[in-house]
């Protein structure tokens, strides 16, 4: 009986929808959070979007967004992009020698990490360890390796790392992150609980 009552209702529900949407009309527009045609981009123009002008050292840091995340980059990058392999500005404050003199956030422990797996690829054949791997599944993630300089294969900050713009976000963030620790709020542990859920 209370089977057919709750079907009952939402096939009312249903059939008042219904009713309803049939004397909406549906537009491009009104499927967009932009309130334009999602079908052209012609008259599109990008968010105008204002960066903050304070210089390295004079801005406040961000909060991480959850922990272990990427920060935030607090301050102007006017002149720092783009990052390329030879010419990095960033790596002037945030390498750890230089980071605490100058109160930037000094750059983890797992950048001076190598986590890539020791094979290589010779006549077709993937090799680890000197032997032919059959099955890529045998392929694993080699032991921490720590190096004495930035692993190179995180010179670009800019890939993680990003300004922050004064703008109203288009759907509102109610996530609130937790920390551990409330250290995390502006400091890594991630080289220390990378196994975490692994092992």
């Amino acid at each position: 009986m209370i089977k057919k009552g709750i079907l009952s209702v939402v096939a009312v529900s249903f059939l008042a929808i219904g009713a309803y949407a049939a004397d909406k009309v549906i537009t491009p527009e009104s499927l967009s959070l932009r309130k334009a045609n999602i079908a052209d981009e012609s008259k599109v123009a990008p968010v105008d979007a204002k960066y903050t002008d304070k210089a390295p050292g004079q801005a406040k840091t961000i909060e991480r967004s959850y922990e272990n995340a990427p920060p935030l980059i607090p301050h102007s990058v006017e002149g720092l992009l783009p990052i390329k392999r030879g010419n990095n500005q960033c790596l002037g404050c945030h390498m750890p020698e230089a980071a605490k003199g100058v109160g930037a956030t000094p750059i983890p422990e797992s950048h001076f990490t190598d986590f890539r797996p020791k094979t290589e690829l010779k006549d077709g054949k993937i090799i680890k360890d000197g032997k032919a791997v059959t099955n890529t599944t045998d392929v694993t993630i080699a032991k921490f390796k720590k190096l004495k300089k930035l692993n190179q294969a995180r010179f670009n900050c800019s890939q993680c790392h990003v300004p922050q713009a004064n703008v109203k976000p288009l759907v509102k963030n109610n996530f609130k992150p937790e920390f551990s620790d409330e250290k995390l709020k502006h400091k890594s542990d991630l080289i220390k609980v990378i196994n975490q859920g692994v092992k």
